[in-house]
């Protein structure tokens, strides 16, 4: 029954098994904490929301569920939960954030973190979110009808133009799915802004209590130099982005218990979704990390051109790049792989966290599996700059490593980030 069961499931997709050239690309679901209280909020708001439908990282299939906000006052934790993660309270946390009050005059304010990441938990757990990636990847309706034309299109996209020789190994599909399927990758952000005046303006008291200790012209030239510096420092924004990734757990295993919730209802099979539903799917806490990013253009009449959201546009855009580039240089298994251009190139570049001199591994697949077979390192000379700019379209174009071999052959090999 289960073989039964396989093969009707994969039947669509026996046309389609990739030979040794193929790649996996990674599929990824972004998820915002929707926590934006701060001042201009909505204006970062916006931004964010403009990222993910018009920056979405080119380099990972866009996995998007329903589900894709979390508001942490909605999913505060009982004190029972806390001491279960060996957590009294976020005591340290808070003091942090009074502290940083207290020194501003109560205008500086630091996000909490500290218990970000068990809300989460709770909230994926809850949610059922792992289930809702599963559902999309079998594209499951509330009937229990399924399809495996999400993962057909998904499993082309993956394809490269030189493999797509047709050949009807099921063995090698299951491996495929299962591999494709395994890349799911979901990253929960929490931004929060403040404007750079904030604490330029408590550096400028300082200074002033200092200047107040000398006399006459010594005086007046720090108290000029003091207000010089805050007109300097006090244009545009601070941008602090908190970042925590998770890996949905799917191998063999997991794919054997999945089959056991499909019913044949006749000659059609359907999901029995109170059996998925009982399954226990999970995600995998990989990592977390943080970025932040200095705003230096304001709206003086020099920048007559450009407007709020531009500011805040430009800054979430490009924070949410840094953050990700982050992540992937932490995570080996969250870095994406590139196909190998012709002239020794990479279709990443700045945008990607590049500033030359990053070394990649040139990969080739055997028997499923990337293997190393030498090294290159980037030209930072040659290095594209596809960055998000206000009112700019990022022109076509690639970065170039220093130095090819001749075995790495475009098209048939790839690149991956070691360091």
């Amino acid at each position: 029954m289960k073989k039964l069961l396989s093969l009707l499931l994969m039947a669509p997709l026996l046309l389609m098994a990739q030979d040794k050239n193929d790649y996996t690309r990674s599929s990824l679901h972004l998820h915002l904490v929707d926590d934006f209280s701060f001042e201009s909020g909505d204006y970062v708001l916006r931004s964010y929301e403009k990222f993910h439908k018009d920056h979405f990282p080119e380099n990972y299939n866009n996995h998007s569920i329903d589900l894709n906000k979390i508001r942490l006052e909605n999913w505060q934790l009982s004190e029972e939960e806390m001491a279960a993660a060996g957590k009294s309270n976020n005591a340290l946390g808070n003091a942090m954030s009074q502290s940083a009050s207290d020194a501003t005059g109560g205008a500086l304010k630091i996000q909490d973190n500290s218990m970000v990441k068990l809300q989460l938990d709770k909230y994926i757990a809850e949610k059922k979110i792992a289930h809702e990636l599963i559902k999309k990847w079998w594209s499951i309706k509330a009937d229990g009808s399924f399809s495996n034309a999400y993962i057909t299109s998904r499993t082309l996209e993956n394809e490269s133009v030189e493999s797509a020789a047709l050949t009807a190994v099921q063995d090698m599909q299951t491996d495929v799915i299962n591999k494709l399927i395994s890349n799911t990758f979901v990253v929960f952000t929490r931004l929060y802004y403040i404007s750079n005046a904030v604490p330029a303006e408590v550096v400028r008291q300082a200074a002033y209590v200092l200047a107040e200790e000398l006399s006459g012209m010594l005086r007046d030239a720090a108290m000029k130099k003091a207000d010089q510096a805050y007109e300097k420092a006090s244009e545009g924004y601070s941008v602090w982005s908190t970042s925590w990734l998770y890996k949905l757990d799917w191998d063999q295993s997991v794919f054997d218990l999945f089959l056991t919730t499909i019913e044949l209802e006749g000659d059609t099979p359907k999901i029995n979704l109170e059996k998925l539903n009982a399954l226990s799917f999970n995600l995998e806490f990989l990592n977390q990390q943080k970025s932040t990013s200095l705003v230096t253009f304001s709206l003086k009449e020099e920048d007559k051109n450009r407007t709020q959201d531009d500011i805040f546009d430009r800054s979430t855009i490009r924070n949410m790049d840094k953050v990700l580039f982050k992540l992937q240089k932490k995570n080996d298994v969250f870095k994406p792989v590139f196909p190998l251009r012709d002239g020794f190139a990479i279709a990443a570049g700045t945008k990607e966290g590049l500033e030359g001199d990053e070394v990649f591994d040139v990969l080739e697949v055997k028997k499923g599996e990337y293997k190393s077979i030498g090294t290159m390192k980037v030209d930072k000379k040659r290095i594209w700059n596809n960055s998000f700019e206000i009112g700019k379209d990022v022109e076509p174009g690639l970065t170039y490593f220093k130095k090819g071999n001749k075995k790495f052959i475009p098209g048939i090999h790839y690149v991956k980030l070691k360091k």
